[in-house]
């Protein structure tokens, strides 16, 4: 009797093991153990950008809205002598524009400084989107005609003519040192300041005064490598 009582009982022990496996077992397969400490997260994709919008290309043929390289923040010396490149001639610039403005945009008055044609030089335009809707093109390049003017007022002159805000072409016309002389050769890279974040101008012009003497002009400023400069030579 005593016997068979211990044979159920281990049997019992037996049968109560295994089921507590069971149990165990199941457990742990609806939670695993947590290792998100192993899990390696992959970077997100990042999409490929749009290609890069290739600019507008307009001959412009020289029209510019401006008679001259000449104004405020638009004056180039070497210290002694001031250059002044003219895009139209001189002589049909108004006699009462402020040169010092720079700019002489069309309207209602007229078509500002497109009334003053032919420009003195020929030029070709790279717009972001275009005329329309740009301030200004991100690069225009300038070639001379063949006769560029060129006026040459000695620095102190120019500084006493723009104190009062206002340089009329009569007024640059009466300076005492003035020399006037034609550049045959002439090449100008402009990055305009209102669509460039690092604005650039650089020209050069080389041609021959009433005189009968040469002069060379090499401008420089906004490039990082080159250093900002305005060479004046005449011979």
């Amino acid at each position: 009797m005593n016997v068979n009582l211990s044979v159920k009982a281990i049997a019992g022990l037996v049968l109560l093991t295994a089921v507590i496996s069971a149990c165990v077992g199941s457990n742990e397969q609806e939670n695993p153990p947590d290792t998100s400490n192993n899990v390696v997260i992959q970077p997100t994709e990042v999409p490929t950008s749009a290609e890069a919008k290739e600019p507008v290309r307009l001959e412009a043929n020289g029209e510019v809205p401006f008679y001259a390289r000449f104004g405020e923040n638009e004056t180039f010396s070497d210290g002694e002598w001031a250059v002044i490149i003219f895009y139209r001639s001189p002589d049909c610039i108004p006699a009462d524009f402020n040169l010092n403005q720079f700019f002489h945009f069309p309207g209602n008055d007229g078509p500002g400084a497109f009334a003053c044609a032919p420009p003195t030089t020929t030029s070709v335009e790279y717009w972001a989107n275009g005329p329309e809707t740009d301030p200004a093109p991100l690069i225009a390049e300038m070639t001379g005609r063949g006769a560029v003017p060129v006026w040459f007022i000695l620095q102190e002159e120019v500084e006493a003519a723009m104190e009062d805000g206002v340089v009329t072409i009569g007024e640059l016309a009466e300076s005492p040192s003035l020399l006037k002389g034609e550049a045959a050769n002439y090449t100008e890279l402009l990055h305009p300041g209102q669509s460039n974040a690092q604005p650039l101008i650089q020209f050069t012009a080389e041609g021959t005064l009433e005189d009968g003497r040469s002069f060379m002009v090499d401008v420089s400023y906004g490039v990082p490598d080159v250093a900002d400069h305005t060479t004046i030579e005449i011979q």
